[in-house]
């Protein structure tokens, strides 16, 4: 297969949220990861000069450490690889496999961010989906955090009415973006923190997130009304316990439920189904 379209990397650790003013960075600027209260700022090219200006423009943003990786490093070491799965296919964007003749194809460039399909979870909640979707139609769907788009796509693929697709991190959303626009898939993407998108019309969310997250996510049933099917993912196992026992008090029965590594855990539940 050939090697991913992205080489060197040069990312400039910054001290705040430099979304706003990250912009007229030069043609070498590949997009901004948002950690908390810090911005990591990525380029092809070294970009002392173009940060340099930013930061004097933008007194309170500080650099914090500038970095020097390769793509796979970035990416820990894991180069994308075709994930095949009953009825779906992921392939890389860049790659020349032949898609199977009788599946799905979902063309994929990650880019900066992570959610290519290798790890554990993502492969988890898009077993989870394809169980789902050979149930009845999947409806509208919500995939909180959704990194590349990958889940959220796949179910467009698979028939979904209406898919939203959000995250906090503009990298993330212009990831997702692309991915739709590569396949060829109406859906909408959009910015912000999950919580604030799951009030949204559903039937079905995808959410591959940290506890913390999945614990805002379950803290207003009332935004929960009409989600009859959750597809949850992300967290350790030893959180599984403290996950499952709120959704029990939320109305919600595990239909399914998958791990990896002893380690990370995945289910899906659906809104008043028998125990």
């Amino acid at each position: 297969m050939p090697p991913a379209p992205y080489d060197q990397l040069y990312i400039y650790e910054i001290g705040g949220d430099a979304r706003s003013e990250a912009v007229g960075l030069g043609p070498d600027y590949l997009g901004l990861w948002l950690e908390g209260d810090t911005s990591f700022l990525f380029f092809a090219q070294p970009a002392d000069q173009a940060v340099g200006e930013l930061l004097a423009r933008h007194p309170g943003l500080r650099l914090a450490a500038h970095h020097h990786l390769s793509y796979e490093q970035w990416q820990g070491g894991l180069e994308l690889e075709p994930l095949m799965l009953p009825g779906l296919c992921v392939l890389p964007a860049w790659g020349d496999d032949p898609p199977p003749a009788d599946s799905l194809v979902l063309r994929l460039d990650p880019g900066l961010v992570f959610g290519n399909g290798l790890h554990p979870t993502t492969r988890h909640c898009l077993e989870l989906l394809l169980l789902r979707a050979t149930q009845g139609p999947l409806g509208r769907v919500l995939d909180l955090g959704c990194g590349t788009g990958i889940l959220g796509l796949a179910a467009k693929l698979l028939g979904a009415e209406e898919v939203l697709l959000a995250d906090l991190n503009p990298l993330c959303v212009s990831t997702s973006r692309r991915n739709a626009e590569l396949n060829g898939l109406n859906v909408e993407v959009a910015e912000g923190q999950a919580q604030d998108f799951l009030p949204k019309p559903a039937e079905v969310v995808l959410a591959n997130v940290h506890m913390e997250v999945q614990e805002r996510l379950l803290t207003a049933p009332q935004a929960l009304q009409g989600k009859r099917d959750l597809i949850l993912s992300g967290v350790m196992r030893s959180q599984r316990g403290r996950l499952e026992d709120r959704l029990r008090d939320l109305g919600y029965a595990i239909l399914e439920r998958r791990e990896a590594e002893n380690t990370w855990f995945s289910l899906w539940a659906r809104q008043g189904a028998a125990r």
